[in-house]
């Protein structure tokens, strides 16, 4: 899997999101995931953004291995919310539901 975050250099809640994701990365060496900042007025972010359909700075997607978008937010997630949905994403951590009603 990977992690794109999206930002421009304008935009003063980017950090933040490259400081979440980067913080969070870390913790997840050992399964295969990896993290790149995609800057708004590259070559590259202009053909990633068209073809996620990006308009929001910053938005971070998680793409699995055919490059389809598994996880998506725009703006600036908590680290534990984040956290949870990459668990939940890596098969580390069941949804509620799956809980309750089983997989």
């Amino acid at each position: 899997m990977q992690i794109l975050v999206f930002v421009s250099s304008h935009c003063p809640h980017c950090p933040k999101a490259v400081e979440v994701v980067s913080k969070l990365i870390k913790q997840y060496r050992d399964y295969d995931l990896t993290y790149k900042k995609i800057r708004a007025k590259t070559s590259d972010a202009k053909i990633l953004s068209a073809r996620y359909n990006i308009v929001v700075y910053p938005t971070i997607l998680i793409l699995n291995d055919d490059k389809e978008v598994l996880y998506s937010v725009k703006g600036v997630p908590s680290e534990d919310n984040f956290r949870k949905n990459i668990d939940q994403l890596l098969g580390l951590r069941k949804s509620f539901w799956s809980r309750v009603f089983g997989s």
